[in-house]
């Protein structure tokens, strides 16, 4: 698989994934923990104890020695994407991303430090204020159906996200992108986007969690069939797909990025996406070998059952915090009783969320006091987030 750019902007949060491989790991987002009190009671270990940090690598693949062409990788899904893969109409959960990220690219990716930078793009720059970006495209990269990547398709690709090009309907991008005003066409591989207003985060947006991959103009235009002919300039080329049995697709022998080898990623010949709804069915895939990679978020999981195959070398593990979701509790402020500030802090000092954190995760994801991590401009160290005071609780009800 090609290396993709990886972000360690670090959301404030409580959840953990991990991947698993027998022979090969897929490339997936990495990155170590934040610094946090929920360490599990049970055996006195959170992530950073358990060495179930990005940092700590994955077993085994010291060893692999370097990487050789060939072969399949089978993945195996959380879930299908039954709604299909035209992307300014999809409506891709992760399982959906990872599938359209082997077929499409972004015009820009995440990097280490958390900044979004060009990708299928060659520069993304602003005007002074903000309210106008100028993307100038990478020469010669050409769609998997051989048609060339301009800024004509491009803008088209745009227009389809927010909701104002014929034929496609746009769902969640037509209000994402809504500071769209205009796109124009200033050349063959340059492109205009004003803006109504200044937006400074703009280059994230056309990455979109990797959901605003660009397609190809006979896709785009297909009537019919946009959702289940993918065409796009990634890694992968499309070749079938039955809903929830298999996805496959083969190696794109002209991909624009090149290997350390000289010769163009990806190094498989072969992926197959299959998906596997029920967990336990999951595990056992990857425990068999039916599959070599699988995607779980389950914390009881990975800090017993992969943790302990990764311990006695059956398994590669890779547990990452990095863009994990943020668990919470969500109140009605305008209704009785947590209309009344007190209530609602009550409820905050009344719930003992190490103990909560054990129950459900093992005690591995970590306890965030805020929706921002520490490098987020949006952080604050000590937000005043009420800590477990039972007594409090009580006393603030009554």
């Amino acid at each position: 698989m090609p290396h993709r750019s990886r972000a360690n902007s670090r959301r404030s949060r409580v959840g953990i994934s991990a991947l698993l491989a027998f022979s090969l790991l897929a490339a997936a987002c990495g990155g170590a923990s934040e610094e946090g009190d929920g360490g599990s009671e049970k055996d006195g270990e959170g992530l950073e104890s358990a060495g179930l940090t990005a940092e700590d690598g994955e077993s085994g693949l010291e060893e692999a020695g370097d990487p050789v062409r060939g072969g399949t990788i089978t993945y195996g899904l959380e879930a299908d994407t039954n709604g299909g893969y035209c992307l300014p109409e999809g409506q891709l959960a992760i399982s959906g991303i990872q599938v359209a990220r082997s077929i499409y690219d972004t015009l820009t990716a995440p990097n280490a430090e958390g900044d979004y930078i060009p990708y299928l793009a060659q520069s993304v720059e602003p005007n002074d204020d903000f309210s106008e970006w100028t993307i100038t495209l990478r020469e010669g990269i050409e769609f998997h159906d051989g048609s060339p990547l301009t800024a004509e398709v491009v803008k088209n690709n745009i227009d389809a996200y927010r909701g104002v090009y014929e034929g496609r309907s746009s769902q969640l991008f037509a209000f994402t992108l809504q500071n769209i005003a205009e796109t124009t066409v200033v050349d063959e591989t340059t492109l205009t986007v004003t803006t109504t207003v200044p937006w400074v985060a703009f280059p994230s947006f056309l990455y979109s969690s990797g959901r605003m991959g660009i397609m190809a103009q006979a896709q785009l235009d297909d009537p019919t069939n946009c959702a289940r002919q993918p065409i796009g300039t990634g890694p992968f080329t499309f070749t079938s797909w039955t809903p929830n049995q298999k996805f496959v697709a083969e190696r794109n022998p002209d991909y624009w990025q090149i290997a350390p080898d000289g010769e163009p990623y990806p190094y498989a010949d072969r992926i197959e996406f299959v998906p596997i709804p029920d967990g336990q069915a999951r595990n056992q895939a990857i425990e068999s070998g039916s599959v070599n990679v699988i995607h779980t978020s389950n914390a009881d999981d990975i800090g017993n059952r992969f943790k302990d195959g990764r311990d006695d070398g059956k398994v590669n593990l890779l547990v990452s915090e990095d863009f994990a979701e943020v668990a919470f509790v969500q109140l009605n402020h305008t209704k009785p009783p947590f209309d009344d500030l007190r209530m609602r802090q009550a409820l905050a000092y009344g719930g003992d969320r190490k103990e909560i954190n054990q129950i459900i995760g093992d005690g591995l994801p970590t306890i965030a006091d805020g929706p921002f991590a520490e490098d987020s401009i949006g952080y604050v160290e000590e937000p005043g987030f009420p800590q477990y005071d039972p007594e409090k609780a009580k006393e603030l009800v009554a």
